[in-house]
């Protein structure tokens, strides 16, 4: 028996389903657009997702070529800054930001002088 387009489009939706990718709620067996729509727009999650992780490595590698270590980090700034590293890489790994008071900013600065430092510092905001 030949494998055919339909077969083809099952087993992309039900993999996409098992992955939780996509909802079976989102298109109906015989709406081709919605099927087609839903799997779209997993797709272009997903390309989100591996930019933001490709940010998340390349924010780490700057900084361990940097400070070498983690731990280095946390006996030259202090066990706050390395925390708010982690933080800072799981922020941009989820296109969020960080929340720094002024002090916490100022100590955590040395992050500017990475050479993609400017755009790591755009997941900061400095509260009061």
């Amino acid at each position: 028996m030949a494998y055919s387009c339909t077969d083809f489009a099952d087993d992309v939706l039900n993999d996409m389903v098992i992955r939780s990718w996509i909802k079976p709620e989102q298109y109906g067996p015989d709406d081709t657009q919605a099927q087609c729509d839903a799997v779209l727009g997993a797709i272009s999650d997903a390309d989100v997702s591996l930019r933001l992780a490709a940010d998340a490595k390349q924010f780490l590698a700057e900084l361990l070529d940097a400070v070498e270590t983690l731990t280095s980090t946390a006996g030259q700034h202090g066990a706050l800054v390395l925390a708010n590293v982690v933080y800072l890489q799981t922020a941009i790994l989820k296109g969020g930001v960080i929340e720094l008071t002024r002090e916490e900013a100022e100590d955590f600065a040395f992050i500017r002088g990475l050479p993609s430092g400017e755009r790591w510092w755009k997941h900061v905001s400095e509260v009061e």
